[in-house]
């Protein structure tokens, strides 16, 4: 019996050991929510967002002018807060603001005038600096980035450092804030790539900064494959190539395979973008080394590299991060060329623009051949006009970016419809879903299909002329088939 007690009360002692809890560990603390509301052009104070969701709007050109920011720890007391300043047209920077620490309404703080920025006088904001203090900066990291006029979007920017710009008189229209918990280590990232290469197949994983590829062999590369590790902060890389035959393909991400193998198909461009929290850490760049062209200058964060339109093909790419505001690895003029089609001489076109009814009818030696749906705008003139000059992309009135632009007279463009950026996959929706309306500053609108035709076809010197009419021509107005809010690339674009 001794020997069953005995045992029995060790069985306890263990049990005990197991089951009970003790005060060594804690559980993870919760992050602090940031919270913050902006004061927008035309929308006043709107709804509050948090944690790195939108607050402003994009696509729509409209300033932010003020924004008010609140801080709640979660179950936590830690020493300090946060404290941002904005640089407002006509103002510079202006004075540093403190974030409520309690946790109250945004929209609370601009009632009370707690805010960065302006309100009344229709000053747009144009970058934006925040930063943690006390007990809180040595335990989190807030990350911030701004949707700038022209620019769209930047990438995360951390604690201290600007986001937006100066002296460029360029809008911020959206900002996302988040914390993160404050890196262990350092934030580092290598990137390693590998190509596809005519005649040789896949090539050896090279590290950043090496030339993958051949240079002054002639040979093509057909696929890449590029991959990013981080330590210390979330992140990954996003690229897209321009394809012989096939044009911009999808978007992969972290060692997916962009371009094609066994196709005989070559690369004539490159895009690619770091995501994650690592952007506020590192920028990527790139160059390419193109067919009778060499190596072109250094791409960034998003930027085209190569050639369209020329059946040029890439043969070879170098790949480099540089720490945030570091020195480019060169030159960055000119990373990308468009290589135009020659003029065509031999048929004589009239594009006829009814402004009233919103379309286009193109006549060849007197004969109509084609009809378009556009969007003019009542700035748009009237009168007749001869075609001047063409860019392949072109900056608009509202930040944003239009493809294959041919110059009507002055300011008013025949344009494709709007992007965000220099990239055919950044297409703003409602500027292809609007087509057939008057909605323009001026320019006339148009399917990517058919502003290319017009760039393409028409030399300088093609008579346009722009008049009013409830006839909307001998071949009538298209229908146009819309496309979901969602979707970021124009259906007829020849490039996706």
């Amino acid at each position: 019996m001794k020997k069953i007690g005995a045992f029995l009360l060790s069985l306890v002692m263990l049990l005990s050991v197991i089951v009970l809890p003790t005060n060594t560990t804690q559980a993870a603390e919760a992050m602090p929510t940031v919270s913050y509301s902006v004061h927008a052009q035309s929308y006043g104070w709107m709804n509050p967002a948090q944690n790195g969701k939108t607050a402003g709007t994009t696509g729509q050109g409209k300033r932010l002018e003020a924004i008010a920011i609140s801080l709640k720890q979660n179950g936590t007391s830690y020493a300090g807060g946060l404290r941002y300043q904005a640089h407002v047209q006509t103002y510079g920077w202006m004075n540093w603001v403190d974030a409520d620490t309690n946790g109250a309404s945004p929209r609370s703080l601009a009632d009370k005038g707690q805010y960065a920025g302006t309100v009344g006088k229709s000053k747009r904001m144009e970058a934006i600096r925040m930063e943690l203090t006390g007990e809180l900066a040595n335990r989190y990291e807030v990350l911030y980035r701004v949707h700038m006029q022209t620019y769209g979007w930047s990438s995360w920017t951390k604690g201290g450092d600007t986001a937006g710009t100066v002296g460029q008189g360029k809008r911020l229209e959206a900002i996302e804030i988040k914390l993160i918990q404050k890196p262990s280590v350092t934030p580092a990232a290598t990137v390693n790539y590998q190509v596809h290469a005519q005649s040789y197949g896949w090539m050896n994983t090279v590290p950043g900064g090496t030339i993958a590829g051949t240079t002054g062999k002639g040979k093509r590369l057909e696929a890449i494959k590029i991959d990013l590790k981080t330590q210390g902060v979330t992140g990954g890389i996003v690229y897209n190539t321009h394809v012989q035959s096939l044009g911009w393909t999808k978007d992969v991400s972290n060692n997916g395979v962009s371009g094609t193998t066994g196709q005989s198909k070559r690369i004539e461009a490159i895009c690619m973008h770091l995501t994650g929290d690592i952007t506020a850490y590192y920028d990527i760049y790139y160059r390419v080394h193109c067919q009778s062209l060499g190596w072109l200058d250094w791409a960034k964060n998003g930027q085209m590299a190569g050639t369209t339109n020329g059946g040029k093909r890439m043969e070879a790419i170098q790949i480099q991060l540089v720490k945030k505001g570091g020195k480019a690895p060169g030159t960055t003029a000119k990373p990308y060329v468009y290589i135009e089609p020659p003029a065509i001489t031999k048929d004589t076109y009239e594009i006829r623009v009814n402004k009233q009814e919103s379309c286009i009818t193109i006549y060849k030696d007197g004969v109509p051949i084609k009809a378009m749906t556009c969007s003019p705008g009542d700035a748009t003139p009237v009168g007749t006009f001869y075609l001047a000059g063409k860019w392949r992309w072109n900056a608009l009135m509202g930040g944003v970016q239009g493809q294959y632009c041919s110059q009507i007279q002055g300011d008013f463009l025949f344009h494709s419809v709007l992007y965000n950026k220099t990239n055919p996959r950044t297409l703003i929706p409602s500027s292809y879903n609007n087509l057939g309306k008057r909605v323009s500053h001026g320019c006339v609108r148009l399917q990517v299909i058919d502003a290319k035709w017009i760039f393409d076809n028409c030399p300088r010197g093609t008579k346009i002329t722009i008049y009013n009419s409830s006839d909307p021509g001998p071949l009538g107005k298209p229908v146009l088939q819309k496309i979901p809010g969602s979707q970021t690339w124009d259906p007829t674009d020849p490039a996706i």
